[in-house]
């Protein structure tokens, strides 16, 4: 009876296989912004670090790297940490020139896994889509009459709706396998490695869970305050700066 629900479970499991070597090797940071974009990836990132002892919460909101740069880090850990001269509000940190380009890597990572769509396709091939439509529509109708005009119109602007999401099918599909490999966290702690993609993948559900205090203290709920002064020196917020005379 084993052996024949194994079986079963191979060939029910074969749909995902080519999945499975699409998210191999995937970082949590890459599930991260598979999941939440750029932001989704910097709070796993964050969230991980933390895990590490590398990373904890700041004044107001806002999060400071203690100790060395951990080892085993992912490259978007690393230039988050890099990036931490000062207590800093996580998305003001996402912002950061070495962090952004750090995203742009896992972006093209899950570009290169057919996961998301590239932002040029996403934005130029609906754009022409939705721009074309009008004239075919006026010359079919001249040449093949109304009927056929209008349904070629709106196999156009199915094709336009079709590239319109950030992730592809297979990134749709990657998620929901993903998930059933990463449950939620149901209680605080653990290591980098588990609370990685389980942030990636819930969100501030598992942060609330994971780490209650970090995730509202360290600003990763609601991306924390912003700061006026980058420097060697403490940061003042934003809002007390322009209360100063």
């Amino acid at each position: 009876m084993h052996a024949a629900a194994a079986a079963g479970g191979t060939r029910a499991g074969v749909p995902h296989t080519a999945g499975m070597r699409q998210i191999e090797g995937l970082t949590a940071t890459g599930i991260g912004h598979l999941r939440g974009g750029r932001w989704g990836a910097v709070r796993t990132g964050l969230a991980m670090l933390h895990a590490r002892e590398a990373v904890v919460a700041g004044r107001d909101g806002r999060v400071r790297r203690t100790g060395s740069k951990p080892r085993g880090a992912e490259p978007l850990e690393q230039a988050l940490f890099g990036a931490l001269y000062s207590d800093t509000g996580p998305r003001e940190l996402a912002d950061h020139q070495r962090v952004r380009a750090a995203v742009g890597e896992v972006r093209r990572d899950l570009i290169r896994r057919k996961l998301v769509r590239p932002q040029r396709r996403r934005v130029l091939v609906p754009l022409a889509l939705a721009v074309v439509p009008p004239y075919v529509l006026a010359r079919l109708i001249d040449v093949i009459g109304a009927p056929i005009g209008l349904a070629a119109t709106v196999v156009l602007v199915g094709v336009a709706c079709w590239f319109l999401p950030r992730r592809t099918l297979a990134g749709a599909r990657a998620l929901r396998h993903l998930r059933d490999l990463h449950p939620e966290p149901t209680s605080p702690g653990g290591s980098a490695d588990r609370l990685g993609p389980a942030v990636a993948l819930y969100g501030n559900a598992a942060l609330l869970v994971a780490m209650p205090r970090f995730a509202r203290e360290g600003g990763l709920l609601d991306g924390g305050r912003r700061s006026v002064f980058h420097g060697d020196g403490s940061l003042e917020s934003s809002s007390s700066t322009l209360g100063a005379p």
